[in-house]
C-alpha cells in the first residue's frame, strides 16, 4: 500500500474520484449482507457489515486509501468473520463505480491472473481478490490453513454470486499486442504514479496522465529481451503531441528523440493520433524499436 500523504494530495485525490470514471452507474447494489451466510462452518458475522464511504475510507486503510480513491472508489462493505477469540476472516467489498475502476484495483496488484472467481481473481497466502463488474473483492482468512482457505474461496464465490452481471475492460486493455505478454501483467491508471510503481519514469507527470487521460501498460518477455509497453489516451492529437515533446524532451533528452538510451535501459516514444506508445526498460535500441513498429491491436488510430 502506498503511504500516507498530505492534504494536497487528498485534494488532488478528490479531483480524481469525481472524474476518474465518471458517474457511477445508477442502480439498485447487490444485497450482499443477504448472501453472506450468518455462519458458514463455524465461522459467524455480525448481522450488519460496517461501511466505509470516500470520507471515512482512510478510518478503514489509513496509507492505501489514496489508491482506491484515485480509482474512483464509492464505497466498500467490511463483513468480520470470527472463530473462536483469534481467528478472523474479512470480508471487503469495494463499488469501484465502475467495471474499469474495478479491474484497474484489482490488475494494479495482481502478479499473476487465475480467473477462478469473478472476472479475474488471485489467491496467496490467504488472501482472496477478484473483480467482477463494478466491485472489487478482498478475502483475507489469517493464519492461513487448509480450513481457512476453503471458507475463503467459498465466501468469495458467495460475493460473486450476488453480483448479477460482468462489466466490460478498459477499451485501451484490447489495444495491448498479444504477442510475449507476460500474463497478468496489465495494468489500467489514470494517476502517474502508479507507472512509477511499475516503472520510474519521473516524479513529473510527463506523459500527461491523468482523470480524462487514461493509460495501459504490460511487460513483454521474448527470448530474454524484456520490456514494458504504455499506451496513452489523450482527448486529441494536439495535447498527445504536447505529452509526446514533453516526454521526450525531459525523459529522452531531445523533444525530437524518438528512441534514446537512458541510464543503463532503452526508451521510446511514437505518437499515433491522440494515442502515445511508449517502451520503457528496454535491453537495446532494436527492442525498442520493433515494439514501436509494431505498433498497436487494431483500431488503435481510432
Amino acid at each position: 500500500m502506498p503511504a500516507a500523504r498530505g492534504p494536497q494530495w487528498r485534494t488532488l485525490v478528490g479531483l480524481l474520484v469525481l472524474l476518474a470514471g465518471g458517474p457511477a452507474r445508477a442502480e439498485v447494489p447487490p444485497d450482499f449482507a443477504g448472501r453472506l451466510p450468518l455462519e458458514l462452518r463455524g465461522w459467524k458475522r455480525p448481522t450488519r457489515p460496517q461501511v466505509y464511504d470516500q470520507k471515512t475510507l482512510y478510518d478503514y486503510i489509513d496509507g492505501g486509501a489514496e489508491l482506491y480513491l484515485s480509482y474512483g472508489f464509492q464505497r466498500a462493505l467490511a463483513f468480520l468473520y470470527q472463530q473462536g477469540a483469534d481467528r478472523e476472516i474479512k470480508v471487503d467489498v469495494f463499488d469501484m463505480g465502475s467495471s474499469h475502476n474495478a479491474f484497474g484495483i484489482f490488475a494494479h496488484g495482481r502478479e499473476r491472473d487465475e480467473a477462478v472467481i469473478g472476472q479475474g481473481s488471485e489467491y496467496a497466502g490467504g488472501l482472496l481478490t477478484f473483480w467482477k463488474d463494478r466491485y472489487f473483492v478482498s478475502v483475507l482468512g489469517y493464519p492461513e490453513t487448509a480450513e481457512t482457505r476453503a471458507v475463503v474461496h467459498a465466501l468469495g464465490q458467495a460475493v460473486a454470486a450476488a453480483v448479477p452481471r460482468t462489466g466490460p475492460l478498459p477499451p485501451l486493455v484490447a489495444l495491448l499486442p498479444k504477442p510475449h505478454r507476460v500474463p497478468g501483467s496489465v495494468r489500467f491508471f489514470r494517476h502517474h504514479l502508479w507507472l512509477t510503481s511499475t516503472v520510474f519514469v519521473a516524479h513529473d507527470n510527463l506523459l500527461g496522465i491523468g482523470p480524462g487521460v487514461p493509460a495501459v501498460l504490460a511487460r513483454y518477455a521474448d527470448a530474454g529481451r524484456q520490456h514494458v509497453l504504455v499506451v496513452v489516451e489523450h482527448a486529441d492529437a494536439a495535447h498527445a503531441e504536447a505529452a509526446r515533446r514533453t516526454f521526450a524532451a525531459r525523459y529522452l533528452g531531445d523533444p525530437a528523440a524518438g528512441v534514446a538510451k537512458v541510464k543503463e535501459q532503452w526508451a521510446g516514444i511514437r505518437r499515433i493520433e491522440r494515442r502515445l506508445v511508449v517502451v520503457l526498460a528496454a535491453p537495446g535500441r532494436t527492442t525498442v524499436e520493433q515494439a514501436l513498429a509494431a505498433g498497436l491491436e487494431p483500431g488503435a488510430g481510432k
